[in-house]
């Protein structure tokens, strides 16, 4: 079973929970900008929204690199990036169509979320649960479930007349 990271913008307040322990996960750093996944305000409709890798069936990332840096591994079903192999062009970064390739200004090196190897701390740690894993299947149970807790908390509020 294949498995994703699905985000609900209407549940993420902002917070960067998800991309402090992104940068200390995989970098081994506090500092944002060596995460693997951003969140970003919309101006339009004042939500949060995260940018990471959807792991693409036809990636744009994997096309572009020169040298075949970005692969899957045997028995993974997320692409990684092999520092080992890449020669920091740069040209999976401006081919990602998602804005979900980042550059670390700290290392100079390209950063996509690698699902922390199929268990993505993003997730596990986000206080809202707007960060979800699991299967496709399992997205659809798993936002209305959300909606229904949402449903019965404003239930519960006292209205004041």
């Amino acid at each position: 079973m294949v498995k994703l990271l699905f985000a609900d913008p209407e549940s993420c307040t902002g917070c960067l929970s998800c991309v402090m322990i992104c940068a200390q996960q995989n970098e081994g750093v506090s500092a944002p900008s060596s995460a693997r996944i951003h969140i970003d305000l919309d101006p339009f409709t004042g939500r949060y929204v995260a940018q990471y890798c959807m792991q693409c069936t036809k990636a744009k990332c994997v096309e572009a690199c020169p040298v075949g840096a970005i692969r899957k591994l045997s028995g993974q079903d997320y692409w990684s990036v092999d520092y080992e192999t890449c020669i920091g062009c740069k040209a999976c970064v401006n081919a990602c169509p998602l804005g979900a390739m980042f550059i670390d200004p700290n290392s100079d090196k390209v950063l996509k979320c690698e699902t922390c190897g199929g268990d993505p701390a993003c997730a596990d740690i986000c206080p809202t649960e707007a960060l979800y894993w699991g299967d496709v299947a399992d997205r659809k149970n798993y936002l209305k479930n959300k909606l229904g807790r949402k449903q019965k908390k404003r239930s519960n509020v006292i209205q004041l007349q």
